[in-house]
């Protein structure tokens, strides 16, 4: 299954931060697929769309949560990254890497160049 460790689903609200970090992340060799919110999160994950799970800090604690939870059930060798605005700003508990938000995105792609090395 190492193709889906490639797979990217973002959850963003924000479409300039999903554009800018999807950019950064194919630059990595990652395949990026954006959903703009909770709903549209649970249908791609229900759908398959496995892999790494990128949470946006815009996000409620509640819906992080929730899509976290659901990732970690539904998918296979589940990754999930949450971006939080500040350090110390809530994690998913079920988030295996967190990244404090930086606008060059360079943390995002250091962990995820790290994952993919794996």
């Amino acid at each position: 299954m190492r193709h889906l460790t490639k797979t990217v689903l973002h959850v963003s609200p924000a479409p300039e931060l999903a554009g800018s970090r999807g950019r950064v992340l194919q630059a990595i060799g990652c395949e990026v697929f954006w959903v703009d919110g909770e709903s549209a999160a649970l249908f791609e994950i229900s759908m398959g769309r496995c892999g790494i799970l990128l949470l946006c800090h815009k996000l409620s604690a509640v819906v992080r949560e929730s899509l976290a939870d659901c990732f970690h059930t539904k998918c296979p060798e589940p990754f999930i990254v949450a971006i939080l605005a500040r350090e110390g700003d809530h994690c998913p508990s079920r988030a295996h890497a967190r990244v404090v938000f930086r606008a060059d995105h360079s943390a995002l792609a250091a962990v995820l160049q790290q994952r993919l090395a794996a």
